[in-house]
């Protein structure tokens, strides 16, 4: 005997009731009762200071421990160490640059759904 395709009673009413949380939130969102839900959580300049570090840091870490055993495996010390060190740095900056391009792209993106601010509400005029 086979499975059946139709699904079953429970599976039927668990996804009804998706359908009408979904919906219910919605309409709640849409009334204003229930804030609307962030996608992601806004980029503080310490959260981004410490993401380009650690991007770059390990970077050079990787890049200097593999020129280490390298030497060690084939006993010419410091060459490869030196040369891991530099692909090292030189992949840090790639990947710190990358980062920062995607973090300031997810940023302009935030900005274009943010209200706008009416005029002459700026702080700096005093």
């Amino acid at each position: 005997m086979g499975v059946p395709d139709e699904p079953s009673e429970d599976e039927r009413r668990l996804g009804d009731l998706g359908r009408r949380l979904d919906d219910l939130e919605r309409r709640a969102e849409a009334t204003g009762t229930l804030k609307r839900k962030a996608a992601a959580p806004p980029n503080t300049a310490l959260g981004s200071a410490l993401t380009l570090s650690t991007e770059f840091l390990a970077a050079v870490l990787v890049g200097g421990v593999l020129g280490w055993f390298a030497d060690g495996w084939l006993n010419t010390r410091p060459i490869l160490m030196l040369v891991g060190l530099v692909f090292g740095i030189a992949t840090g900056f790639f990947g710190v640059f990358r980062a920062a391009r995607r973090m300031q792209a997810e940023d302009a993106e935030k900005a274009k759904t943010a209200p706008a601010l009416p005029p002459g509400d700026d702080e700096d005029e005093a």
